[in-house]
């Protein structure tokens, strides 16, 4: 019996498929704007959902650069996006990070690293 080859939803495709128009709009918008992509994002321009995803950088967030401030303001608003049941998982595998001890978390990242070289 042969397999089709129509095109199968993954994790990985549907994540791939939100992210694509992120990164046109953030490269189009650097591209045609770069005095607005240098300047500082103030904390009070962050919507509420921002800053409730964002509370643990409260206190930092003035002395971050903007490039820093936009990635990690992108970061929350792919996680606001995210459907609840993704969200719980996330935060589940947060919860299990935070757990860990400095040694294998560094396994961790390496790990992660190599996955992401090897794509």
């Amino acid at each position: 019996m042969a397999m089709s080859t129509a095109t199968r939803t993954t994790p990985e495709s549907g994540f791939r498929r939100r992210l694509l128009p992120l990164l046109l709009a953030a490269v189009l918008g650097l591209g045609m704007q770069p005095a607005l992509a240098a300047r500082d994002i103030p904390w009070d321009a962050l919507s509420k959902s921002e800053q409730s995803v964002l509370k643990k950088h409260r206190g930092k967030w003035s002395r971050l650069g903007p490039a820093e401030q936009a990635r990690l303001r992108r970061g929350a608003q792919q996680y606001l996006d995210l459907p609840s049941d993704k969200r719980k998982a996330v935060e589940r595998k947060r919860s299990q990070y935070e757990k860990m001890s400095p040694n294998e978390r560094k396994r961790l990242r390496r790990k992660y690293s190599k996955q992401k070289k090897s794509r």
